[in-house]
C-alpha cells in the first residue's frame, strides 16, 4: 500500500531528539545552505511581490502606461507560478534540486532584466509572469527542496533561520530597489537585481550540494551512521521518490495540506496586501503606514526565527496550530485598533506572524513527506495552495463592499482562519515512508 506510514520510526520529524552536536550546530556545509536558501527569498519574494511597489509606478511613468491597468494585468501574470510547483519538482526529480535553482535563477534574471524594456502591456505581462515563474522555482520549490534535504531533525530551526531573509525583504527589497533606479537608471537598474540572481547562480554551482550525502555527509551535520536518519538517501536511485502523483491525488492529507496552507496565506495576503490602506483608513497619514509597515516587517525577523523554534520544540502540527490561532487573534486586535496602544499591539502581532507562514506550511509538507517525496508532493500541493491563496482579494473585495469595510472584511478572514484550524486539526502528519 502506498501510504505506508512507519509510526515508530518517523512519527514527526520536527520532535526528534536533537542531535548530541548542538541544537545549532549545523556545520559550515549546514550554514552555507541555510544562508543560500535565505537569500534565495530575500530576491524572490522581493521580485515576485515587493518589488511591484516600485516597478509598477517606474514603468508606468517611463512609458506613458496606464498604472491601474498593469495593476489588474500583474494578477493573472502571477498565476504563473501555479505551473511552476509541478513543472519545477518535475525538473528536480530529473536533474536535481541544484539543477533547477541554477537554471530558475538564470532564466529570472533574464526575464526581470528585460522587464525594464516593457513598453507595451503584452510584454509586462509575458515577463512577470516569466518572473513569477521562476521566482517560485528557485526559492519555493528547489529552496525549500534543498532544505528539506539537508535538514530533517533541526528543519524547523533551519526554516527558522533562512526564513528571516523573507521577513527582510519586506523591509529593504523595496528601497534596494528603487537606489538602483536612482544609480543606474531604470533600464539598467532591473539588471542590478539580475546580476544578483547571477551571483546567487554561481554560487549554487560551486558551493551547494544537492543533499549532504553528495560530500560524504548526513542530515543535520551528521557523520554518516550516527543516529542514522531513516529518511537517508544514499544513492542515485535513493533520490527519486516511489510515491506515484495519482496516488497523491487521492490521499486525504495532501488536499487538507494544500487548502489549509492556503488558507493561512488568505489570512497572511489579505493583511499585508492592504495594510497601508487599512492604517490610512484609520486616519494616518501614508508616510506613517509606510513607516507602520516597515516596522512590523522588521519585528517579522525574530519571528522568523521564533517560529522555528516553536516547531522544533512543539512538533509542526502543534506548532502549525498555534500559528494560525495568532493570526486570528491579530485580525481581531485589529479590527478593533481604534486606539493606538492597540494599534501597536497589533503591529507587533502581525510582525511576528508574518514570516510563519512560509516556514510552517513547508516544514508540514515536509513532514508528512520527508526528503525524496517532499518534491513530488510539492507539484500538487502547492498549486492546491496557490489557488486557494488566490482568493483573497476577491475575499477581501467582497467585505470590502458589501460587509462595511474593513471590519467585515477582517471578519470573513477570521471565519478563514476558523476553517483552517479545523483543517489543519482533521490533518494526520504521520510520515508517508515509500
Amino acid at each position: 500500500m502506498i501510504e505506508q506510514q512507519s509510526r515508530s520510526l518517523l512519527n514527526n520529524h520536527a520532535d526528534l531528539a536533537a542531535t548530541p552536536r548542538g541544537r545549532h550546530d549545523f556545520g559550515a556545509q549546514g550554514w552555507n545552505v541555510i544562508v543560500f536558501q535565505g537569500l534565495l527569498f530575500w530576491v524572490a519574494a522581493g521580485t515576485v511581490t515587493h518589488g511591484l511597489n516600485v516597478v509598477l509606478p517606474t514603468l508606468s511613468g517611463l512609458y506613458g502606461l496606464d498604472y491601474s491597468t498593469l495593476l489588474a494585468l500583474a494578477t493573472p501574470a502571477s498565476w504563473a507560478s501555479i505551473f511552476a510547483s509541478p513543472a519545477c519538482a518535475w525538473l528536480c526529480e530529473k536533474r536535481g534540486v541544484k539543477f533547477n535553482i541554477i537554471v530558475c535563477l538564470l532564466a529570472c534574471g533574464l526575464s526581470f532584466g528585460a522587464l525594464g524594456y516593457s513598453t507595451s502591456y503584452l510584454s509586462f505581462v509575458l515577463l512577470f509572469g516569466a518572473v513569477s515563474f521562476f521566482g517560485t522555482g528557485f526559492a519555493y520549490v528547489g529552496g525549500t527542496a534543498l532544505i528539506a534535504n539537508w535538514f530533517v531533525r533541526k528543519q524547523g530551526l533551519a526554516l527558522g533561520w533562512c526564513t528571516i531573509g523573507q521577513t527582510l525583504s519586506s523591509a529593504f527589497y523595496v528601497p534596494t530597489l528603487a537606489a538602483l533606479f536612482a544609480w543606474l537608471g531604470v533600464r539598467y537598474g532591473f539588471w542590478g537585481i539580475s546580476v544578483i540572481m547571477l551571483v546567487m547562480a554561481v554560487w549554487a554551482w560551486l558551493f551547494i550540494a544537492n543533499k549532504p550525502e553528495d560530500i560524504g555527509r548526513a542530515p543535520d551535520n551528521e557523520a554518516p551512521g550516527v543516529n542514522a536518519h531513516p529518511t537517508s538517501m544514499d544513492g542515485n536511485n535513493d533520490y527519486i521518490s516511489r510515491i506515484r502523483i495519482r496516488h497523491l491525488l487521492k490521499m486525504r492529507d495532501v488536499w487538507l495540506i494544500g487548502i489549509a496552507t492556503g488558507g493561512i496565506y488568505i489570512m497572511l495576503v489579505g493583511v499585508v496586501g492592504q495594510f497601508v490602506p487599512r492604517i490610512m483608513e484609520m486616519g494616518y497619514p501614508q508616510s506613517t503606514a509606510i513607516f507602520y509597515m516597515t516596522v512590523a516587517a522588521l519585528i517579522g525577523a525574530p519571528g522568523a526565527y521564533g517560529w522555528g523554534w516553536l516547531n522544533h520544540r512543539l512538533g509542526i502540527k502543534r506548532a502549525i496550530l498555534l500559528y494560525t490561532l495568532s493570526w486570528i487573534v491579530a485580525i481581531i486586535v485589529n479590527m478593533f485598533a481604534h486606539h493606538e496602544v492597540m494599534l501597536w499591539v497589533s503591529l507587533v502581532m502581525i510582525g511576528l506572524c508574518m514570516p510563519g507562514a512560509t516556514n510552517l506550511s513547508t516544514a508540514l509538507i515536509a513532514a508528512k513527506f520527508p526528503r525524496q517525496n517532499y518534491i513530488r508532493a510539492i507539484a500538487i500541493v502547492l498549486p492546491v495552495q496557490s489557488v486557494v491563496r488566490c482568493c483573497a482579494f476577491s475575499i477581501l473585495a467582497f467585505g470590502l463592499s458589501w460587509l462595511g469595510g474593513y471590519t467585515g472584511a477582517y471578519q470573513l478572514l477570521v471565519g478563514v482562519g476558523v476553517i483552517t484550524l479545523v483543517l489543519l486539526w482533521c490533518t494526520d502528519i504521520t510520515p508517508v515512508n515509500v
